[in-house]
């Protein structure tokens, strides 16, 4: 399709998608609010870059298509790579086992991916990026019927065939569509009231510890309080202390090291009393779940995409989001390619993205309404009680919990995991940190 594209948001969801597009299109353009340099940094408009991320299996694999070398090049400029199982995991059944998972996983601050990616992308000639620059609105035709671009503060009208947004949570979309006269999406919620509070720390990065990241997870209705430690470039180590249920660690650096002692995690704490803080701590709260239905809009312009967090926003807790953002940056370059017309494509695309989100929103879901109110659908009921014998069982069950992780990381089918979760747990013992 000879097509003009218009990415709103130059964040990870955005530069991936441009990535995709580029080769699609006869030009993308990328508009971002926040001033962007070449080098890594935390910008206002992701005030969760502070803090830990996961890119899943499935997650690093596209982006190792998208990107050939990508991995290298983050090992390269310091981020840690290894086996899942080197990571002790504290759940409130017990250890994880320490054994080879076949899941090799990346540790590295979200500021350093998004450069790395960044710098490749720009050095497409189809993509030109557009940073300091705030979208006002989109610019419709005369009927209100399809897109013609968007409003962009101090630069008029950013003509545009196909209009992407991947702007995060905080997305105006909706409130630009109530503007224009358009019905806004209705929207899913489900809060656990979860909070991170993190600090940076720092590393010995000549030395290979026995462990690359250790987490507790916090787990409705009854463990309320965890905390990750995660190996990083630059010899660090980012801790990050976690309240659900509207708890949260403090920031002073003596109440953070109280809370972080007071965890069961000795990883956590062992950091947090014998590294050097290198920063002061920083809070984010507001993390809740919430999917914005835009496919079962009636009506909306032809020509105009959603995708990312700006579509559906996950607890961040369980590490899904920038690995569906990557899906649907993919399933949008595979719909264009499949289709006929734009706009049928832009509609089918929209309809197909729910299917990145099912087990994604399912598992989020299922669990954080455990810190709800009132009665849990039956659905949601059913699967948090089947993660729940899952999780009790993994501490004995290194089969199992590869399987689990296989699910978790979205290379495997839930049902590989029906026939062990429903059969009754066997007799154990939990178990200790190794």
């Amino acid at each position: 399709m000879d097509i003009r594209a218009v990415v709103v948001g130059g964040g990870y969801a955005g530069l991936v998608t441009a990535r995709v597009l580029a080769g699609r299109c006869a030009g993308v353009t990328v508009v971002e609010q926040d001033g962007l340099g070449p080098d890594p940094g935390h910008r206002r408009g992701t005030p969760q870059s502070r803090h830990p991320h996961a890119l899943l299996a499935r997650g690093a694999r596209i982006l190792e298509e998208l990107f050939p070398g990508l991995q290298d090049e983050l090992t390269d400029r310091g981020a840690p790579v290894s086996d899942f199982g080197r990571f002790p995991m504290l759940y409130p059944t017990g250890w994880s086992p320490r054994v080879p998972t076949g899941i090799v996983l990346q540790t590295f601050s979200r500021p350093l991916l998004e450069a790395c990616i960044r710098r490749r992308v720009l050095e497409d000639p189809a993509v030109t990026l557009l940073d300091g620059t705030l979208v006002t609105g989109l610019a419709l035709d005369a009927r209100r019927e399809r897109v013609a671009g968007v409003r962009a503060e101090g630069r008029g009208t950013l003509e545009a065939d196909l209009v992407v947004i991947a702007a995060g949570r905080h997305s105006r979309l909706p409130a630009w569509l109530a503007e224009a006269g358009l019905a806004a999406p209705e929207v899913r919620r489900v809060d656990g009231r979860l909070s991170y509070v993190s600090r940076i720390y720092a590393r010995d990065a000549s030395a290979d510890p026995a462990w690359q990241a250790s987490l507790q997870a916090t787990l409705a209705p009854d463990t309320d309080r965890g905390g990750a430690v995660v190996a990083i470039e630059d010899g660090r180590w980012l801790v990050c202390l976690l309240g659900a249920d509207g708890r949260t660690a403090p920031t002073d650096p003596d109440g953070f090291a109280a809370y972080a002692a007071g965890l069961a995690n000795p990883y956590v704490h062992e950091i947090t009393g014998t590294a050097e803080p290198l920063g002061p701590a920083y809070r984010y709260a507001g993390l809740g779940s919430a999917w914005h239905r835009y496919d079962r809009l009636r009506t909306r312009p032809a020509g105009l995409v959603v995708l990312g967090d700006a579509l559906c926003s996950l607890n961040p807790l369980y590490g899904h989001g920038m690995t569906v953002a990557a899906l649907q940056a993919v399933l949008l370059g595979r719909t264009l390619d499949g289709t006929t017309t734009l706009p049928r494509a832009c509609r089918r695309f929209q309809r197909r993205a729910g299917r990145t989100l099912a087990l994604p929103w399912l598992m989020a879901a299922s669990l954080d309404l455990g810190w709800q109110p009132g009665r849990t659908p039956l659905p949601a009921a059913l699967a948090r009680r089947l993660l729940h014998r899952l999780l009790r069982r993994i501490p004995d069950d290194p089969d199992l919990y590869r399987r689990f992780l296989g699910v978790q990381h979205l290379t495997a089918s839930p049902a590989t995991l029906l026939g062990p979760a429903l059969r009754p747990a066997r007799a154990r013992t939990r178990g200790t940190a190794a």
